[in-house]
């Protein structure tokens, strides 16, 4: 009967769903932001252990090459887990939307059967034949003569059930996906592609590795005009590295500008800052020394915020600058100035942070190893942009338009 067998494709079709909802349960169970960030922290740790074990350039080089490494190593993992939780979502959306539309044939299907069932026993009654389920019924069947024609269509009645039983074999077909204890498999895995292979020591020192920072150039270097945010020379770069196609423009231009905020960050955090002349408070100390009397404000809280202001409105008072004058082996009986409130306020008003000056001390090269050691954590977040470094690192020297 084609209601029962479309009761029977429902059924197998629930089945299925339920199957794939339990797929889809561990696929989540598999992506893990919190182990993945405890991975980049031990992989962090066992870098800077070998930084500091580091005795040569070839060595810290093969030290930032080999987190790169695991870093991609991670992110691809996690990724990975990512894409299959997507395509498992995805096919357990189409399986309810499948159950969906068979449970709606189903129940057309048994009200069409049973509307028909009704309509048969109503003929019946009117022609004075006794029910179909009745003894009698049953008798006059098994007695009556069946015309050729009829025999044929019984026949074929008879045969429909077994055309309409294609479900089972669905069910055997339906355990595609993979099983629980079965690991990942190659459409559950990142691309080859998808997470370029870290550059080796050796590929990371290309042929031009005489190229370096030089702030006294007349013509500024393209990593110079990046760091001072010149939007001609962000295009430039963008156009040298992605063409015309447009969704590598936008990758690059978020990269490039992650690298200089994060440039820009870590200068921060080391007081790379140029101070105002004419300022009495800041007069009083050589370049070095207001450097080191801001990293002993930032180390009491009063951190520079990046816009001529003090970080999140916290302003020291007197005793606070004492303690960062001392911190910075200065005596503070021999300051001859104090600010007032007001003008502490101020202090970090005309300040600007010397980024270029900066990143040409700490990483005049600007090879691998060199510029993840300024960055530290923040250099994390830019590993797509480590994968293309060797192709990057020679435009940032270039001096033309």
């Amino acid at each position: 009967m084609e209601a029962d067998a479309a009761q029977d494709r429902a059924v197998v079709a629930r089945r299925r769903y339920d199957d794939q909802v339990a797929v889809l349960a561990r696929a989540q169970g598999e992506v893990d932001p919190a182990a993945a960030q405890t991975a980049k922290e031990e992989a962090h740790r066992a870098f800077k252990a070998r930084l500091t074990a580091a005795t040569e350039r070839m060595q810290v080089e093969s030290a930032a090459a080999a987190w790169l490494a695991e870093i991609n190593r991670i992110n691809g993992q996690l990724r990975a887990a990512q894409a299959r939780t997507k395509r498992e979502r995805e096919a357990a959306e189409a399986q309810l939307a499948e159950v969906d539309r068979l449970s709606i044939v189903a129940e057309t299907s048994r009200a069409m059967a049973d509307a028909a069932l009704e309509a048969c026993r109503a003929a019946r009654k009117a022609m004075g034949l006794p029910e179909a389920g009745s003894p009698a019924g049953s008798s006059a069947v098994e007695t009556a003569p069946v015309p050729p024609a009829s025999a044929k269509r019984a026949a074929t009645g008879r045969s429909k059930p077994a055309a309409t039983a294609a479900p089972a074999p669905a069910e055997s077909a339906a355990p595609t996906q993979a099983s629980p204890s079965a690991p990942l498999g190659p459409s559950a895995r990142v691309p080859a592609s998808a997470v370029a292979a870290p550059p080796s020591p050796a590929g990371d020192r290309p042929a031009t590795d005489w190229l370096v920072i030089d702030l006294r150039s007349p013509q500024p270097q393209a990593i110079i005009r990046l760091l001072h945010r010149d939007q001609a020379t962000l295009n430039m770069l963008v156009d040298r590295l992605a063409g015309a196609d447009a969704t590598a423009r936008s990758c690059w231009q978020l990269l490039l500008s992650n690298l200089v905020d994060a440039v820009t960050a870590a200068a921060i955090d080391d007081a790379f800052f140029v101070f105002p002349p004419g300022n009495p408070f800041w007069d009083l100390f050589t370049p070095d020394q207001a450097r080191e009397v801001a990293k002993g404000l930032a180390a009491l809280g009063f951190r520079y915020g990046g816009m001529g202001e003090f970080a999140d409105g916290r302003v020291p008072v007197p005793r606070d600058l004492a303690l960062a004058v001392g911190a910075a082996g200065l005596l503070p009986a021999r300051i001859r100035f104090w600010p007032q409130p007001a003008e502490t306020a101020e202090l970090f008003l005309k300040v600007q942070v010397a980024t270029d000056v900066f990143i040409a001390q700490r990483a005049p090269a600007l090879t691998l190893g060199e510029i993840v050691r300024l960055l530290g954590r923040r250099a994390e977040l830019l590993a797509d942009l480590w994968n293309d470094w060797p192709r990057v690192r020679p435009l940032l020297f270039t001096t033309g338009g």
